[in-house]
């Protein structure tokens, strides 16, 4: 029996069961055992590096989307020819864009943040939910109507949670986080634009007392419990709140994406180079990326994990027109932005996340200073130390 080892940063038990779930029949039909390899997120990064580095360990692994380019860097992964990644879906498996070439990873699923309202509170409060979230003029201003009833997650450094939110405001309100000038990439959310959604973003933090600091679990209990109007949620939560949710109260809910470009993160699988070194390893594992990306057990894994598989015709099929999240996974998908896959990324996000935590705390501490104030006074500097380095 041949034994391959597939690693993943899944944690949640939900994940994890529907993953072993899922490899029972490829299991069966190739005669094979595939092992899985849970790594967490916060240390997967240099696990991988090891890897890469070794020439050993997983035969596939699942990585963030924007790690791709450090990882080809280190030579150590094996691109999927044309024909291997046509026969696996194509175009549909990268929305809004064609297949690269090469290919060096196979998308598997999203991650996206979403806005949850109750419809009978904004009655109450005279907001229509057709306008409340139509631009960041008008979700400012629903922030503030609601006050204590509006919460977004406070999620401490060094998950960069907040982090995704934040580029959702600045993609929104026009400006960029990096750019290219003379074909190097530049930084540039120290620009106007940029600046002014860092701002409306930290507004949307100062609307809730610093005493609501909530993680992402709380919030949603307290929505859940009817004592919060609208909160910020990732989509694992949202799609867990329809599932345990009745059919009066899923009437209640609605839903709006962050932005007009909201944020949309990832990951994909990954084949290691040193699978090759026995032809038999190889084509198995390439039959479990087939496999696990697939469109029938992409979606048997994402219903089982409440998470978005990343090929458009999986997504379609689980969100129909019906479904009460249809209309913000379309704009999702349609008009979702992603962090650009430089080798300097990582750098950038550990500062940039580092320093939304820092201008956080501090807009509590100083309710006198203007968002605008407290996020120039962080990010100025910060955006010259990276450019003097990059």
């Amino acid at each position: 029996m041949l034994n391959l080892e597939l690693s993943t940063f899944y944690g949640d038990f939900e994940e994890l069961d529907a993953l072993s779930r899922l490899l029972e029949p490829f299991n069966e039909q190739t005669r094979a055992l595939v092992k899985t390899k849970r790594m967490h997120w916060m240390t997967s990064w240099s696990e991988l590096i090891s890897v890469a580095s070794l020439g050993s360990g997983p035969d596939i692994s699942q990585i963030g989307n924007t790690w791709i380019s450090s990882l080809t860097g280190l030579n150590a992964i094996r691109p999927f020819k044309p024909s291997e990644s046509q026969a696996m879906g194509g175009d549909l498996l990268f929305p809004n864009a064609e297949t690269p070439n090469p290919c060096w990873s196979i998308p598997w699923t999203i991650y996206a943040f979403v806005i949850c309202y109750r419809k009978d509170h904004f009655a109450e409060k005279g907001i229509d939910p057709a306008s409340a979230f139509s631009s960041q003029a008008a979700t400012i201003e629903t922030i503030q109507k609601l006050g204590e009833a509006w919460l977004t997650p406070f999620v401490p450094n060094p998950y960069p949670d907040m982090l995704h939110i934040a580029a959702s405001w600045v993609w929104g309100n026009g400006g960029e986080l990096v750019a290219y000038k003379n074909n190097r990439p530049q930084i540039v959310f120290d620009q106007p634009a940029a600046i002014q959604g860092f701002s409306n973003w930290l507004e949307s933090y100062r609307a809730v007392p610093a005493s609501h600091r909530l993680n992402g679990r709380d919030c949603m209990g307290l929505f859940q419990q009817g004592k919060a109007s609208a909160v910020v949620s990732g989509m694992r939560m949202a799609n867990t709140l329809l599932a345990s949710a009745d059919e009066k109260t899923i009437e209640n809910i609605g839903f709006a994406p962050i932005s007009s470009m909201p944020w949309v993160g990832g990951d994909s699988l990954v084949l290691w180079k040193h699978s090759q070194r026995e032809a038999e390893r190889e084509k198995v594992a390439l039959e479990l990326v087939k496999f696990l990306t697939s469109k029938e057990n992409v979606i048997q894994f994402c219903q089982a994990a409440n998470s978005l598989p990343a090929r458009q015709d999986a997504l379609d099929t689980l969100y129909p027109s019906s479904h009460p999240l249809h209309e913000t996974v379309q704009a999702i998908s349609k008009s979702g932005r992603r962090y650009p896959a430089i080798n300097e990324w990582r750098s950038i996000e550990h500062q940039l996340v580092q320093e939304l935590d820092t201008i956080v705390h501090e807009a509590y501490r100083n309710p006198a200073q203007t968002s605008q104030e407290i996020v120039e006074k962080r990010l100025h500097p910060l955006a010259q130390r990276l450019n003097r380095t990059m």
